[in-house]
């Protein structure tokens, strides 16, 4: 948990805390008032941010009564532990050694991470399993945060961010319509799209997927955009796409990828 989600939610327990109190804190209220109205609202079931619990007991009401008195708003926050987001039952090299296998091995969970170095004798301290989940959980590193890293890690290495860096290719099969002697043949768009921009660069109607209309498209290309540092596409005659361009373009490099 980080100091943004751990400030909301000292905030929202502040919010609740101040909502039960906020009746009591009339200052015409006789104290024999004060003391029904704490019995009712003791008796009463509530949401409870962040706790499992639905009631609240008279002494704690009051504690929160005297808190706002005393200190006004401020005294309803949660006090956090000095050594908060550390553990008091590891070392700190027992601790780095748990983050690297956590970062290592996103597909354990801290339980498995935890057994696998107690049994290397990397970590020798013993530790509940409820305070290694808050440790874990403090340093941003629950299973679901490291899948999440990793799945976004893979896909940064399919994403680009410059104009040209990777242009993709593709066609999408249509519907049939008449050709220039009447038979109807299915039409086929053939579309060059660049992966940082989302850009269409060349988009063309055809009723076939030969290298003439392949061509036509990066020809266009590299004559209104300029290089192209790598061009994806799943064509079947791919092999001769390095030979058209260095014919009509010498000295122009591209770097062919295929999902063929």
């Amino acid at each position: 948990m980080n100091s943004e989600e751990r400030e909301q939610r000292a905030t929202l327990i502040q919010e609740f805390r101040y909502g039960v109190i906020a009746e009591l804190t009339n200052q015409y209220l006789a104290w024999g008032e004060v003391r029904r109205l704490i019995k009712e609202k003791a008796e009463r079931k509530y949401d409870i941010p962040y706790s499992k619990k639905n009631r609240i007991t008279e002494a704690c009401i009051k504690n929160w009564l005297k808190s706002f008195r005393k200190y006004g708003r401020e005294g309803l926050m949660p006090k956090t532990r000095s050594d908060c987001g550390n553990c008091r039952n590891l070392k700190a090299e027992e601790v780095t050694e748990l983050v690297k296998c956590l970062e290592e091995r996103p597909e354990l969970t801290a339980t498995a991470c935890l057994k696998k170095l107690q049994e290397q004798s990397k970590i020798t301290s013993r530790l509940s399993t409820s305070s290694l989940s808050r440790l874990v959980v403090s340093l941003g590193m629950d299973r679901a945060s490291r899948k999440q890293k990793v799945s976004k890690e893979k896909n940064l290495k399919f994403d680009f961010f410059y104009p040209l860096e990777c242009v993709q290719s593709d066609d999408m099969h249509g519907f049939l319509v008449p050709d220039g002697k009447g038979k109807k043949r299915k039409a086929i768009l053939m579309t060059f799209l660049d992966d940082a921009t989302r850009r269409i660069l060349y988009a063309n109607f055809s009723f076939t997927e030969r290298s003439l209309e392949f061509e036509a498209g990066i020809k266009h290309i590299l004559k209104a955009h300029g290089k192209i540092r790598m061009l994806y596409t799943d064509y079947a005659e791919k092999k001769q796409m390095p030979k058209f361009i260095r014919f009509f373009f010498p000295g122009k490099e591209i770097a062919m990828k295929t999902s063929a």
